[in-house]
């Protein structure tokens, strides 16, 4: 390859990514120790589960705004499956990422992770399905960027996103 070529295809690169993004791209991480003001008040010292939603949403914000490279806002949380309960002095992490685009919409999703700061002892306790509608200046919806898969682990969750995708829009009609 003579070194003419080498510019020109390093160039094509710089321009898909100027046209798209890839879901590593709009990763998030939103982390935060459980204290006693966050807990249920019933008998056992769990967490509430509006507390670990408010830090989801934050953290899928994040990472819708960082995909559309401006202001995002919810407009659905699809699923947010609770598979265990996260206890006061926990430490809690959420990781996130968009998995799926529409025109102006996209879906990510976000694990949350509780760890024992004691033990070390990190579980997944929830996972969660999100969408948000990228706002342009005016306020109004407004086009996202396409979404790159690079990964087999990408084009998974995108075709499990554009499956959950249609069938919410089959119900709406």
């Amino acid at each position: 390859m003579s070194p003419r070529a080498k510019p020109r295809l390093a160039a094509r690169k710089r321009d898909t990514r100027a046209t798209g993004k890839t879901p590593r791209e709009s990763r998030a991480i939103l982390a935060d120790l459980m204290m006693p003001n966050q807990a249920n008040g019933l008998c056992n010292p769990s967490i509430f589960g509006g507390v670990v939603m408010s830090m989801v949403d934050k953290c899928a914000a994040l990472s819708a705004m960082k995909h559309a490279g401006g202001q995002a806002t919810t407009l659905s949380v699809e699923r947010i499956l609770f598979k265990e309960p996260i206890k006061v002095g926990e430490l809690v992490e959420i990781r996130s990422h968009v998995v799926h685009v529409g025109r102006t919409s996209m879906s990510v999703v976000a694990d949350v992770y509780a760890e024992d700061l004691r033990t070390g002892k990190r579980r997944h306790t929830n996972e969660c399905w999100l969408t948000f509608v990228h706002l342009g200046d005016d306020g109004r919806p407004a086009p996202v960027p396409p979404l790159i898969l690079e990964t087999d682990a990408d084009r998974h969750q995108n075709e499990i996103a554009g499956r959950r995708r249609e069938q919410q829009l089959a119900s709406r009609s």
